[in-house]
């Protein structure tokens, strides 16, 4: 009957050690989507020469796919029953292909035209797929390992410092290291061989969670019969936590997209060195790896909600210091990142340690538990708002005039700048304003494990009556 003191009420200590090696996975995941939300849009313009428009609709058009695969890959890893466990076995059996797809990305176009087009949409496809094969069970992992609110924190907090230093090492090095081994004759090749490389570590990375979940994601000896569609979707939509999580998500990641794609464009062509990028991205990178640990603690002692809301002060500050620091130098530039990187530590830790308490909420409230559907519909609801972001900025790139390493014209370097500030100032204000209304604390979450175990043992029938009071989570 699996794992009572994983999938029940108790809550093992995890150590140190699982910890990290549990936590480590988000490094070879933050390999692949550092460097493909940090540089993939610019290498399709800036080294590929594809137009803006086409690159960016590339780039929508296979985190969509992504997205759309999510929720069906949740209802796919829900019921998946195997001797090595529910989730292990596409950490175990994913990571060789996940990486071979990542150097796909980087191996072409080979040819002009049109077919260069179609290359690259193609390789960008097959990576987004095995991604997602291999993300959304690491995802929901998290959930299953330990139901302890506390821990949960805890493990976030140690995934978001991996995920930072991965995060570091792709800003630093990609650009410089890629430019370094590359030739006008060949100017994919240091990419190439970073996206190997990358590869190569990040599928490590997945065989040590594989070790790590051992005992945690146990098999089960009966697989419990597949919830109808119908209770699933009541579920998700009565998940008042989840809806509220799900909406702050999706604005941060369309709106954040103005600002961090266009950071390397802005560095190129308005400040006049794109390495400079790469230092900006360095340096936001290495404020959250610091940063996050704290807000970690910020986490135990204020809570999810509130600390969210710390976060995004000087988030939005750092937003407001960018646009008055145009033309005033990169110092100032630099320290409008630092602030911006503060807000974003914030966001990721109480992002993936909100996220397995609302598979709380939503159990409590209807009796259905999926936790990889909600897992897989948040991801989905993430990527969509990443992918229409980058479509909406090849647009509008276009629309503002903007020709790949020449001269920018006035008009659309004023163009760059409005989207990097309004946007994404808009978007920060309003998901703000969705986490102050989230309704889970640290006692409302305790009290509704309590409760979902004591109808396990006393009746294990889809309660029809809630018995904890909506207020106890306002």
């Amino acid at each position: 009957m699996g794992n009572p003191s994983v999938a029940g009420g108790d809550a093992p200590r995890l150590t140190a050690v699982r910890k990290a090696a549990i936590g480590i996975g988000d490094f070879g995941f933050n390999l692949y989507w550092q460097t493909a939300g940090l540089y993939l849009l610019f290498f399709y313009t800036d080294v590929l020469d594809l137009p803006a428009a086409t690159a960016g609709f590339i780039y929508m058009a296979a985190l969509i796919w992504d997205a759309a695969l999510d929720p069906v890959l949740g209802v796919v890893v829900d019921r998946t029953r195997t001797r090595m466990g529910r989730y292990r076995p596409y950490l175990l059996l994913g990571g060789a292909p996940l990486a071979l797809g990542f150097v796909s990305v980087f191996a072409g176009p080979v040819w002009p035209g049109a077919g260069a087009v179609v290359f690259a949409a193609i390789a960008h496809l097959l990576f987004r797929t095995l991604y997602a094969v291999v993300s959304i069970p690491y995802a929901a992992l998290f959930a299953r390992i330990t139901r302890d609110s506390a821990q949960r924190g805890d493990m976030a907090g140690v995934r978001m410092v991996f995920g930072t230093l991965a995060a570091i090492a792709v800003a630093a090095l990609t650009l410089p290291v890629a430019q370094a081994l590359s030739t006008p004759e060949a100017p994919r090749r240091g990419w190439l061989i970073l996206a190997a490389v990358y590869g190569v570590i990040a599928a490590f990375c997945l065989l040590a969670v594989a070790w790590a979940a051992r005992g945690l994601d146990v098999a089960e000896d009966e697989a419990p019969p597949p919830r109808p569609l119908r209770d699933v979707l009541r579920s998700l939509a009565a998940n008042r936590a989840l809806m509220l999580v799900l909406g702050a998500v999706v604005l941060s990641a369309f709106s954040g997209t103005m600002f961090s794609k266009n950071l390397l464009y802005y560095f190129k062509y308005v400040v006049g060195d794109a390495k400079l990028g790469s230092v900006a991205l360095a340096i936001g990178a290495l404020t959250a790896a610091i940063c996050v640990p704290a807000f970690a603690v910020v986490v135990r002692l204020a809570g999810k909600r509130a600390t969210w809301l710390i976060g995004a002060v000087p988030g939005l500050a750092g937003l407001v210091l960018w646009h008055l620091a145009d033309g005033q130098g990169v110092v100032l530039l630099f320290a409008a990142v630092v602030l911006q990187a503060m807000g974003l530590a914030s966001y990721v830790v109480c992002f993936w340690g909100m996220l397995p308490d609302t598979v709380e909420y939503g159990e409590w409230r209807t009796g259905v538990r999926t936790e990889s559907m909600v897992f897989g519909l948040v991801v989905l609801g993430q990527k969509a708002a990443l992918g229409l972001g980058a479509g909406f900025l090849g647009i509008a790139l276009t629309h503002v005039g903007y020709a790949p390493n020449a001269a920018q014209t006035p008009e659309t370097l004023a163009g760059i700048k409005a989207m990097m500030f309004w946007i994404p100032l808009a978007g920060g204000l309003v998901s703000a304003g969705l986490i102050a209304l989230y309704p889970i604390t640290r006692a409302s979450h305790e009290r509704m494990v309590a409760e979902i175990a004591a109808r396990s043992a006393d009746a294990p029938v889809a309660p029809t009556k809630l018995s904890l009071q909506e207020t106890v989570i306002q």
